[in-house]
């Protein structure tokens, strides 16, 4: 069973140099296992020689400025809506798969398994063909239906939507993920610590 690990916050201090990070600074987070528990510290980018030999993992990051305002992903609610709003878009279906999955993930959305005919609850039912007609045997979908598409219920409203599976390059991925960060964060106010 895979448990939970609490890693430390920043503490904004360059673990090397023993001196506080500044605003807009580029550091490196680390994190070691420390006796039975994991410790991170901060590293500057101008002491920084590469990960310590002991590390699990590490990452870049930089010091927030004081005008730059904080994010916040938007509400459930807001992020459900905007799934369905964008499903008449199709420039944007590897942006809503992608959202979608991130809403399974939180479980806001859950998947809705097919019914005992194998068709998905929802689904539009086709008439069978004709005995002795060319397709006898063969079942067809209509061209807007031919792509793989997940049937998900919302865990808010109970809604359902359809949401067409696509595949993503690792190319266009780091493209994606900022997209998506755009559309689900929202900029606050300073939030209480």
């Amino acid at each position: 069973m895979i448990g939970e690990y609490k890693i430390n916050r920043t503490t904004r201090r360059c673990s090397v140099g023993d001196r506080p990070l500044e605003p807009g600074e580029v550091y490196y987070s680390v994190v070691m296992e420390a006796d039975e528990d994991f410790k991170r510290i901060d590293i500057a980018a101008d002491a920084w020689t590469g990960p310590p030999e002991e590390t699990i993992g590490w990452w870049k990051n930089r010091v927030p400025k004081a005008e730059e305002k904080k994010r916040e992903i938007a509400p459930p609610e807001v992020l459900v809506e905007l799934l369905r709003s964008m499903a008449g878009q199709p420039a944007a279906a590897k942006s809503r798969f992608l959202l979608a999955l991130l809403l399974l993930r939180k479980r806001h959305l859950k998947t809705i398994e097919p019914t005992a005919t194998g068709s998905p609850i929802g689904a539009p039912q086709q008439d069978p063909p004709e005995e002795g007609s060319r397709d006898a045997g063969e079942t067809t979908l209509p061209a807007s239906k031919s792509q793989e598409t997940m049937l998900l219920m919302s865990n808010l409203d109970q809604s359902t939507m359809e949401v067409e599976v696509v595949g993503i390059g690792p190319s266009e991925a780091r493209t994606l993920q900022d997209e998506l960060i755009d559309l689900i964060y929202r900029d606050v106010d300073e939030l209480p610590e």
